[in-house]
């Protein structure tokens, strides 16, 4: 049997529309689903709502954060394989099934599977890396536009290789996976313990990959598998997600690299009181460009620090936000920018506007 987890804060409609997904997916692929929701709000309409559409519902009495959700949510499950989601993750069809298949083909995994901003599967987000004090230098390069290029221009190359990786729809070994949905076995997550619940947001998936990949184990990314995630959907809503960002920020650094860790935090923390001037952007629902484009990059970050990744056609000229990813440009800020080639050659960029 699977068990989904998700973790609800708030969330009972996008919760509803998840289990709706995972349930009709696991029944194609012959494979007994059972559902696990923990709330998180301590709602009793929430709880109520979700009760309608889990097979366990659990009240947390208070926000337990997600790891401690998510270690709640495992305790009353019964499956062999553990589903682990964000309720804001709609799987697509033979997701689960592929997840499954890999997780059954290779001991001492965890696998999750290839994840889209848009229903048509356009905007890859992109891969994870495990968080390192060389991120930490990289995102000290990224407080300065020169800075912002180099790292572009360095990263490019590799979101590309996914991209295409992902189009062929391999399997392939990454250093980190989102923390969004993470298939385990019950064996393995139990050889490797349960997710640190100090980490109230943020980090927690990172600090339990990084035990698993020390005992020799890998993640896998099952690209056959594919999931919508709309960005930043289920953490608005809680005021202190920042506070806890910056806490597990500084736990995760200082208790996996030490004085390491500390420093590079510090140097961050410093560089940060020094910001450059960024030059002005236009602002624009769609762009254009002359001549040839490998794809766009957007991103909800000037820096480009991080960004999803649109591959294009040749000869496209023009291109506009798709169906789904309007919507969360209606609602927050976003910028593209097209690429002309590997060396990240911006032909045209803007702010975009609904």
């Amino acid at each position: 049997m699977i068990s989904a987890v998700v973790v609800s804060y708030r969330s009972a409609a996008l919760t509803a529309r998840a289990l709706a997904a995972v349930r009709e997916d696991a029944a194609r692929s012959g494979l007994p689903l059972e559902a696990v929701v923990v709330v998180n709000s301590s709602e009793p309409e929430e709880v109520r709502a979700v009760s309608g559409v889990a097979d366990v519902t659990i009240d947390a009495g208070e926000n337990l954060g997600y790891a401690g959700g998510l270690n709640r949510g495992v305790a009353a499950t019964r499956g062999d394989v553990l589903l682990l989601m964000n309720p804001d993750v709609t799987v697509r069809t033979g997701a689960v099934g592929a997840l499954y298949g890999a997780l059954a083909s290779s001991p001492l995994t965890m696998a999750g599977p290839a994840t889209f901003l848009d229903e048509a599967e356009s905007l890859l987000i992109p891969l994870y890396d495990e968080p390192s004090p060389l991120d930490l230098a990289r995102r000290r390069l990224l407080l300065h536009p020169r800075g912002a290029a180099r790292v572009f221009a360095r990263r490019l190359p590799r979101v590309l290789r996914a991209a295409e990786a992902t189009a062929r729809r391999e399997t392939f070994t990454v250093s980190g996976l989102s923390g969004a949905m993470m298939a385990v076995t019950r064996e393995v997550l139990e050889a490797v313990g349960p997710f640190d619940a100090r980490y109230r947001l943020y980090f927690e998936e990172n600090d339990w990959q990084r035990r698993l990949r020390l005992r020799g184990g890998r993640l896998l990314l099952v690209s056959s598998a594919r999931a919508i995630h709309p960005y930043g959907r289920t953490t608005g809503g809680e005021p202190r997600a920042s506070g806890w960002f910056a806490d597990s920020e500084r736990r995760y650094f200082t208790e996996n690299f030490g004085a390491r860790g500390a420093a590079a935090l510090d140097a961050l923390s410093s560089s940060a009181s020094n910001l450059a001037p960024w030059p002005k952007m236009p602002v624009a629902a769609s762009l254009s460009w002359d001549g040839e484009a490998l794809g766009v990059a957007v991103s909800p970050l000037r820096t480009f620090g991080v960004f999803a990744w649109a591959s294009l056609e040749r000869g496209t000229r023009a291109w506009a936000p798709p169906k789904g990813f309007r919507e969360m440009v209606a609602t927050a800020t976003w910028y593209a920018r097209a690429v002309a080639d590997r060396n990240g050659r911006i032909v045209a960029e803007a702010q975009l506007r609904a």
